[in-house]
């Protein structure tokens, strides 16, 4: 693009963002933020004269992730603005995508999760795998705020084809449905081999999916139950950021006599409760109502049951 063509697509493009958001950025802001866009990786291809629709789901993004308009007090409400252009006046499924996430989640925009599941609909119709995810998770937990029943059977369905298609953050939806038996016959061990497939996989679901695990371990959900593996995995979720896993964390720690956190000892027999002290392990042991005795001898006769068919297997194995 020449110079005076450059110059006319950035008054152009302030004028337009002026007029629509009420967002006047300066020419030199304009300027800069437009010349960062173009120097993109594809921007040869991808411009606002030839292929405006991902121009503007690019910038958007760029923008979101402030990347582009670091610290400018509108970012959120122009990148918003970007994915309305894509989405409305240039009918680009992604960002229809994107467009939706911003009303779901309110960034940028009043949050409205009803107008979300109408653009993430549409942009599902015409085969963004990432609004197949979305809109297969609504599906899978149903959504009263957006207007979605549950319907784990379609729910399932979409996140599948979302996952076919590229979408990897559709694995741990997929993993959920075989832990809890949504959509699908209960297979909470391969849910969890899912959950840790999501974890390798480090995306946005990488924390979800580390609490997920988390759980199957403290419940012995598909995996036996281990207080100490449940709370290695909510902590490294709380290490990526997730609030939920920061909530769980203490809960996951406190002693389970008398609930003071962090309780640091387990029980020296199972080692699938904590204590505070040896004082609060013996007080549960013996108390009258819901003692531990009882589950710990249960747990450890299966244990050594478990490990004497491990051990003839082993030298079955051997002599074969």
């Amino acid at each position: 693009m020449d110079h005076d063509a450059w110059r006319r697509a950035c008054v152009a493009f302030r004028a337009k963002l002026s007029r629509d958001t009420g967002v006047n950025l300066t020419a030199a802001a304009c300027e800069s933020l437009l010349g960062a866009a173009f120097q993109g990786e594809g921007s040869e291809e991808v411009t606002l004269q030839s292929k405006p629709g991902l121009f503007y789901t690019g910038l958007g993004a760029a923008i979101m992730n402030q990347s582009l308009l670091l610290g400018h007090p509108n970012h959120l409400n122009i990148a918003w603005w970007c994915f309305r252009e894509a989405a409305e006046v240039h009918t680009t499924p992604r960002g229809m995508e994107k467009l939706a996430t911003c009303y779901y989640t309110g960034a940028g925009v009043t949050p409205n999760p009803a107008q979300a599941a109408v653009w993430f609909h549409k942009a599902a119709d015409l085969g963004d795998a990432g609004a197949k995810r979305a809109l297969g998770a609504m599906l899978l937990n149903g959504d009263a705020r957006a207007g979605i029943a549950k319907n784990a059977a379609r729910g399932l369905a979409l996140v599948r084809q979302a996952f076919a298609e590229g979408c990897s953050p559709a694995l741990f939806h997929i993993a959920v449905c075989y832990v809890k038996g949504e959509g699908v016959e209960k297979d909470a061990a391969h849910g969890v081999s899912l959950l840790r497939q999501v974890i390798t996989q480090d995306d946005v679901s990488k924390a979800d999916a580390e609490i997920a695990l988390s759980l199957c371990y403290m419940e012995g959900n598909g995996v036996a139950a281990d207080t100490v593996q449940a709370a290695v995995w909510c902590r490294q979720a709380a290490e990526d950021s997730s609030e939920r896993a920061i909530m769980m964390l203490p809960i996951i720690l406190e002693c389970d006599f008398c609930g003071t956190t962090p309780a640091r000892q387990l029980c020296v027999r199972c080692r699938k409760v904590r204590y505070c002290d040896r004082q609060c392990q013996l007080a549960h042991w013996n108390r009258e109502t819901d003692p531990h005795k009882g589950p710990c001898k249960e747990h450890c006769r299966r244990a050594a049951e478990a490990s004497q068919q491990e051990a003839g297997s082993a030298s079955t194995s051997a002599h074969q």
